[in-house]
C-alpha cells in the first residue's frame, strides 16, 4: 500500500525589487528620496499574505529518528512543540512521530504517523504549536484508499487563540475527494506524488491539529505523513 520514491526538494526564494521612496519635505523641493530595496517577501509580509513561502522546518534533520517533542524552526526563530493523541490506542509505537528516512510519495523524510487495528472512526491526532503565529504551507502525503481494504481521512484544524481557522486551500493531488473545508479523503490507491495534498494557511495560526482518520473496515495497517512547513 505504501512504495517509496524520492525527489531532491529545493528551496523557494523571492526575487528583489528597487523602488523609490519620495517624502513630503523632498516633494515640495522636488528631490527624491535614496532608493531603497524591498524583497517579494517583505512587500508579502507588509501586506499581509504570503506570495512566496520559504522552507522554515525541513524534517530531514530528524531522519531516522523520532521528531522531538520540542524543537527549533531550522532558522531558530521559532519554537515549535509537538504531540501526538491516541484515544483509541491504534497508534503503531513502531510510527509513533518517526521521521521517514527517505522518500515517500516523491518527498523527502516527511514524518509519519500509522494505525494498526483501527476501526472505522478510529483516529490519531498530531498537534504542532508555534511560539509565534505563523501562516504554513505542508504537504500530507500518502492519503489514499483502497478497496475493501484502508481508506484514509484527513482533518486539519488551525487555531490562534481567538477561534478555529481552516485552511485556504487543500489541493488534493487527485487521489482524493475535498469532503470540507478542512478534510480530505482518499479514494484511490496510490504510491505516487497523486497520493499528496497541498495544505496552504492565509490566516496565521499558533496550533496545527492534523487528525488522521480511518473510514474503513480494514483492521491491519494504514499510515499517512507530514512533510515540512513553509512560510515567510
Amino acid at each position: 500500500m505504501e512504495q517509496d520514491s524520492t525527489l531532491a526538494v529545493g528551496d523557494r526564494s523571492a526575487t528583489s525589487r528597487r523602488t523609490l521612496l519620495k517624502s513630503g519635505a523632498a516633494a515640495s523641493a522636488a528631490i527624491w528620496a535614496a532608493p531603497s530595496i524591498l524583497s517579494l517577501d517583505a512587500v508579502a509580509a507588509a501586506a499581509g499574505s504570503c506570495l512566496v513561502p520559504t522552507r522554515q522546518v525541513d524534517f530531514s534533520r530528524f531522519a531516522n529518528s523520532r521528531l522531538p517533542s520540542s524543537f527549533l524552526s531550522d532558522h531558530g526563530s521559532v519554537s515549535i512543540t509537538f504531540a501526538i493523541s491516541d484515544p483509541w490506542g491504534r497508534q503503531d509505537p513502531s510510527y509513533r512521530g518517526f521521521v521517514f528516512n527517505g522518500g515517500l510519495n516523491g518527498r523527502d523524510n516527511p514524518v509519519v504517523t500509522g494505525m494498526n487495528n483501527a476501526r472505522n472512526g478510529n483516529y490519531v491526532d498530531l498537534v504542532f504549536t508555534f511560539s509565534v503565529p505563523v501562516c504554513p504551507t505542508f504537504w500530507l502525503i500518502d492519503v489514499d484508499r483502497a478497496s475493501s481494504s484502508w481508506e484514509d481521512t484527513v482533518r486539519v484544524i488551525g487555531s490562534n487563540g481567538a477561534g478555529t481557522i481552516n485552511p485556504s486551500a487543500m489541493n488534493v493531488g487527485g487521489a482524493q475527494t475535498v469532503v470540507s473545508a478542512n478534510t480530505v479523503r482518499g479514494n484511490t490507491s496510490t504510491s505516487g506524488s497523486n497520493g499528496n495534498v497541498e495544505v496552504v494557511f492565509d490566516q496565521a495560526i499558533t496550533r496545527l491539529e492534523i487528525r488522521h482518520q480511518d473510514n474503513s473496515n480494514w483492521t491491519a495497517f494504514q499510515w499517512i505523513a507530514v512533510h515540512d512547513f513553509l512560510w515567510c
